[in-house]
C-alpha cells in the first residue's frame, strides 16, 4: 500500500505478460493502480526462469516484498532467496478485498476466466474466495 491508494508495483520483465485488458488500461492511466519498476540484478536468475519470474523475484527481494508466483520451479527459488510469496489465487482474493474487483460478480467472472485457461483450482479454493469480504477502508474518518 502506498500513500496515494493501493498498488501493484510489477518488473519491467513481467509487462508485456499480463494479459487483462483491464490491467494493461491501468498501467496506461495516470494514478493507476499498477506501477513498472526497473528490475535489476534478476539476471542472475535466467538460468532457472524465465524473464517475468525473474524479474518479481529480483525485486521483490530487494524491496523485501511479497513475490506473486505460481510457476513450481519459480516458487521454490523464491523460497531459497528468502522471499515471501503469494499466488495468482491470492492477489485475487487480496483484489476483492482492497477493492479494485468491485464486487462478487466480477469476482466469479475472473474466477470463471481463470479456469477456461486451464488454471487449477479447487472448488474449496474457489468458495474460499468468494466468500471474501472486503475490508472497509477509512479517508478522511469516512468509511468507502
Amino acid at each position: 500500500l502506498s500513500r496515494s491508494g493501493i498498488k501493484a508495483i510489477i518488473p519491467h520483465t513481467v509487462e508485456m505478460e499480463i494479459i487483462f485488458p483491464e490491467a494493461v488500461s491501468s498501467l496506461k492511466k495516470k494514478g493507476g493502480w499498477i506501477e513498472i519498476e526497473n528490475a535489476k540484478d534478476y539476471e542472475k536468475y535466467l538460468l532457472m526462469l524465465h524473464d517475468g519470474e525473474a524479474g518479481v523475484i529480483a525485486l521483490a527481494k530487494k524491496h523485501d516484498w511479497i513475490a506473486a508466483l505460481d510457476d513450481l520451479d519459480a516458487r521454490k527459488l523464491a523460497k531459497k532467496e528468502n522471499v515471501k510469496i503469494t499466488g495468482t489465487l491470492g492477489l485475487l482474493k487480496l483484489g476483492y478485498e482492497l477493492c479494485p474487483i468491485k464486487d462478487k460478480l466480477e469476482l466469479q467472472k475472473i474466477i470463471n476466466e481463470l479456469k477456461a485457461t486451464g488454471f487449477f483450482m479447487t472448488q474449496d479454493i474457489i468458495e474460499g474466495i468468494l466468500d471474501t469480504e472486503k475490508i472497509p477502508r477509512t479517508i478522511l474518518g469516512h468509511t468507502v
